[in-house]
């Protein structure tokens, strides 16, 4: 299940700073999507299933003039792109709200995950099959949670988490040979020693995320999402329809990279 919603803005007042706090929402104030009874194994051995999930949230940006993309070709040669990104890491900040609601009588165990998109590229892990167990490569966020029957769950993804998402996004690109070890929980590319060499000197900021929902069995869960971007920069717009329509970006998948016989980066 994926669809896109279009986004509605509600502005706030501008901080003293100069800059302005904007809050955009999905349509009805939120996006939702869910795992249900009907809802069919993304894959599946005699002896275990992988379900998945997910929604696609994109951000509405302004776009760039033709002179100001091409100013963009410029400096590039150091990065893992063919030019500078248009939005930049800080250029705005994203937060995510979520709430995971059991309809069951039964409590589920599911993991709640988050994959980033830039203009670049967008992070889309896969899974590995062990003696007939579906074994899913880390998302770029995740949580793996235990909802009771008929229980609600809330939580927050909070700037400082999708701005690693970014980080991460933007260094499994350049030249690692183990991306899983880069998006792993307990690891921050910005810090870690095995990763900070591969961070690129400019950081393309989210234009986007996939949020999902990830169990090794089907049942009624519904998940409800709302993001809210603090923009700094202006870069993103409040009518939809004015919005760049952006690059396709390629997909990079962490089993893409098998490196032979090396160490982990």
């Amino acid at each position: 299940m994926r669809s896109v919603w279009a986004l509605v803005v509600a502005l706030a007042l501008p901080l003293a700073g100069g800059c302005s706090d904007q809050e955009y929402v999905g349509e009805d104030g939120f996006y939702a999507f869910a795992i249900t009874e009907d809802t069919p194994a993304f894959f599946e051995t005699e002896d275990a299933a992988l379900f998945l999930v997910e929604e696609r949230i994109e951000l509405p940006l302004r776009a760039p003039t033709d002179a100001q993309l091409a100013e963009l070709s410029e400096g590039a040669e150091e990065l893992p792109w063919a030019r500078r990104p248009w939005v930049e890491r800080h250029d705005y900040e994203l937060e995510l709200d979520w709430v995971l609601i059991n309809l069951d009588d039964e409590g589920r165990t599911v993991t709640i995950t988050v994959n980033g998109i830039n203009e670049f590229h967008e992070y889309m892990p896969g899974f590995v099959v062990d003696d007939e167990e579906v074994i899913a490569e880390f998302a770029q966020w995740e949580r793996t949670v235990r909802v009771g029957p008929q229980e609600r769950l809330f939580g927050t993804i909070r700037e400082e988490q999708l701005d690693e998402v970014a980080v991460d996004l933007a260094t499994v690109v350049n030249g690692v040979s183990n991306a899983n070890q880069v998006v792993h929980p307990d690891n921050h590319s910005s810090r870690d020693p095995r990763s900070m060499q591969f961070v690129p000197a400019i950081v393309p900021a989210l234009t986007g995320v996939r949020v999902g929902l990830r169990s090794a069995g089907a049942g009624n869960l519904v998940m409800e999402v709302t993001a809210r971007v603090r923009d700094t920069e202006g870069r993103v717009v409040s009518n939809v329809e004015n919005a760049w329509e952006l690059p396709e970006p390629e997909i990079f998948m962490p089993s893409s990279l098998m490196a032979e016989e090396e160490p982990a980066m």
